[in-house]
């Protein structure tokens, strides 16, 4: 007999880059009542848990773009998902890692849909009602992810940079709450310590406030005579 995820049922996202194997589980575990769908990169999964919330997410380790073991210390110290892994990684040393990023359970492909569907239940009922019905997004955070050059809004939209514009919101992450001084970002962006070479900065910082401003207020700072900062949080990755 089949159930039908119900409409308030919480969400599960798969992150696995083999489109058959993530399409059949997401089939097999909607048969068995288990509201899921899946991403095939993690720049996908970082988009979709910006504009939507899930309970869980089922990590493949290896991924086109970015290791698992990121993914996980991303998920656990970011949001209040349950991780499980779901990997061919066999060993005990890999196992380890897996649970030390913050995994509560660790499965070996190839696993029996049974078991994973068992698993994921468990797990359903270790979240707490009140953890279940928070709402996990942050409306201030921002997410620079560094395989794409890439940018990710608040609301999910991924905007590809250039790879100064990369370097100078990298230099504004590291010093998140404190203005970057313009002669440091000359230095790490290359251009000279000159008229021209402040000009350049400065055509950079117009070009990417432009780039950001269809989307949203770019929360890029001028510190008039000192330099720049990013006034909401934004998560290097």
């Amino acid at each position: 007999m089949t159930h039908s995820p119900g409409k308030n049922a919480p969400q599960l996202i798969i992150v696995e880059d083999d489109d058959d194997l993530r399409e059949s589980i997401i089939e097999y575990l909607k048969l068995s009542g288990i509201a899921a769908s899946g991403v095939g990169t993690a720049l996908e999964f970082y988009q979709a848990i910006a504009i939507k919330k899930y309970a869980i997410a089922i990590l493949d380790l290896a991924q086109p773009d970015q290791d698992g073991l990121v993914l996980s210390r991303y998920v656990r110290a970011n949001t209040t998902m349950r991780i499980l892994m779901l990997t061919a990684r066999t060993s005990v040393e890999e196992r380890l890692a897996g649970y030390e990023s913050g995994a509560d359970f660790y499965l070996l492909k190839p696993v029996d849909f049974r078991e994973l569907a068992a698993t994921i239940k468990n797990l359903l009922q270790l979240i707490p009602a009140m953890e279940a019905e928070a709402s996990r997004d942050n409306p201030e955070k921002w997410l620079l992810v560094q395989k794409e050059w890439a940018l990710v809004t608040p609301d999910g939209e991924a905007l590809k940079l250039t790879s100064k514009e990369y370097a100078f919101l990298r230099c504004l992450a590291n010093n998140h709450g404190h203005v970057v001084s313009r002669e440091h970002l000359l230095n790490t962006l290359g251009y000279e310590n000159s008229e021209s070479g402040n000009r350049a900065l400065e055509s950079l910082v117009y070009r990417l406030r432009k780039k950001i401003s269809p989307v949203l207020d770019a929360p890029i700072k001028t510190a008039t005579g000192e330099g720049y900062s990013f006034t909401s949080t934004l998560i290097l990755s």
